[in-house]
């Protein structure tokens, strides 16, 4: 089948199943998956094999389901790193590009940094390459996140990445002293709202990196109980979080503690400080 041909089936099939934005959709699903150039797509005449036209299918099969796009490509950039996501995941969100971010471009002269709930690796990764100086230590109690995690940073070339299983800080309770900089996107949505999530996350996303518990602080309240003295944190949050989070942190010995907005002007990340006068 020619390329033109597929396009425009597979266009229409998306049509049908009423989602929006088919043809960026598909003409992505082209280059991801088929690895057809911009070109070849508005020219249409290259020949796709039957295996890769039967592979469209299912992709698009999979779209008409539900599943999301990242999960279907397989694949997400993050900072100029390349991730594998699968359903074992998150797939990481521009909140957690712009945390990350607001690391590397403060903390670049901090030598020894954590990635708590790792995930995908996204943080730990997008730090292992940009601060590449640094050393980064990476948790999650999930062992398959930790497999992508780990094949995230082996196929992005990043060999100043450890990775720790087990929870929390209690992972890395052993290194915790050589910790300068702590960062973690932990799971934050509260249970009884997990169930008015979109489809799209609450059927194929890990509730595991989703729940944070009956008020969304379960993370947190372990994360303070074990956080030692000394360390720079940024955290990423829930806005309905923020008075809970004060109450909690309000009962932490040496730590200053203040929230900042995204790019959306929701409070999204808490950021802790040894205090001024410790």
């Amino acid at each position: 089948m020619k390329a033109k041909e597929l396009l425009k089936n597979s266009i229409e099939k998306l049509d049908r199943a009423g989602i929006d934005g088919s043809r960026f959709i598909v003409r992505l699903l082209f280059r991801e998956l088929l690895s057809l150039s911009d070109s070849e797509i508005i020219i249409g005449t290259t020949e796709i094999p039957v295996r890769l036209c039967l592979s469209m299918d299912c992709a698009i099969d999979r779209l008409i389901d539900g599943e999301p796009l990242d999960y279907v490509i397989g694949r997400r950039n993050f900072l100029g790193v390349r991730l594998k996501v699968n359903s074992s995941v998150l797939i990481p969100r521009p909140e957690t590009e712009e945390l990350a971010q607001m690391v590397i471009d403060r903390e670049r002269g901090s030598t020894v940094f954590a990635d708590v709930a790792t995930g995908s690796g996204a943080i730990a990764c997008a730090l292992a390459s940009h601060l590449s100086h640094s050393h980064v230590l990476a948790s999650d109690l999930s062992l398959a996140a930790l497999e992508v995690a780990m094949e995230n940073a082996a196929g992005n070339g990043l060999n100043n990445i450890s990775f720790y299983h087990g929870n929390n800080l209690a992972a890395l309770e052993n290194s915790l002293e050589e910790i300068e900089v702590i960062i973690s996107n932990p799971p934050y949505i509260r249970t009884s709202m997990l169930k008015s999530l979109d489809r799209q996350v609450a059927g194929y996303e890990p509730i595991l990196a989703l729940d944070g518990g009956s008020d969304g602080l379960d993370f947190y309240r372990d994360f303070f109980e074990l956080l030692p003295e000394g360390k720079r944190v940024y955290l990423e949050i829930a806005e309905y979080s923020v008075e809970g989070l004060s109450d909690l942190a309000a009962s932490l010995k040496g730590y200053e503690y203040s929230f900042e907005k995204d790019f959306y002007g929701s409070y999204r990340f808490m950021l802790l400080r040894p205090a001024a006068d410790h």
